[in-house]
């Protein structure tokens, strides 16, 4: 199976979270929202017109940390449906992911389910990257899975907050 990455995927999780649609969308198709709720995220710089909004083929550039190691991804929208999915290709990064992987990309996709829930889809995809990316790919796999449910969660955590801060008022 592919995504608009034109990989394979290689993990899909997936959350449901007591929040509608439209606080998600926001959270995920904002770029500047990311460092609040991805947990190796440090800031972005979306790469087009500050007044534009964010669609198909915009650019970005993520600052991250994993573990003691800090870097960037370069990586552009290659889809965009309204209100409901979006997906990234990793273009660059300074983390050696390239080296092992072909074509690295991910998708968020939200599943309205009535009551003000939605299901957030989170999918990684890639193609291994010669011998060692093969050899390795098991363990990639593994640590994106974690890296998933971490952002799954912390989406969660950030969107019910939103929930309850605007109940308040």
């Amino acid at each position: 199976m592919t995504a608009g990455t034109g990989s394979r995927l290689q993990g899909r999780n997936d959350i449901v979270v007591h929040a509608p649609a439209r606080i998600l969308w926001r959270l995920i198709s904002d770029s500047h929202e990311l460092p609040d709720w991805g947990p190796p995220v440090r800031s972005v710089e979306v790469m087009t017109n500050a007044t534009d909004a964010e669609k198909l083929g915009t650019a970005r550039k993520v600052q991250a940390e994993f573990g003691q190691k800090s870097g960037y991804f370069l990586e552009h929208r290659v889809e965009h449906v309204e209100g409901r999915k979006i997906a990234y290709l990793i273009d660059e990064d300074n983390f050696g992911i390239s080296r092992l992987l072909s074509r690295p990309g991910f998708s968020l996709e939200l599943d309205p389910q009535g009551d003000g829930a939605t299901r957030v889809i989170f999918s990684f995809f890639h193609d291994p990257r010669g011998l060692k990316g093969r050899l390795v790919n098991p363990l990639i796999k593994l640590q994106q899975r974690r890296n998933r449910l971490a952002a799954l969660g912390s989406l969660k955590r950030r969107a019910e907050e939103m929930v309850r801060l605007q109940s308040k008022k």
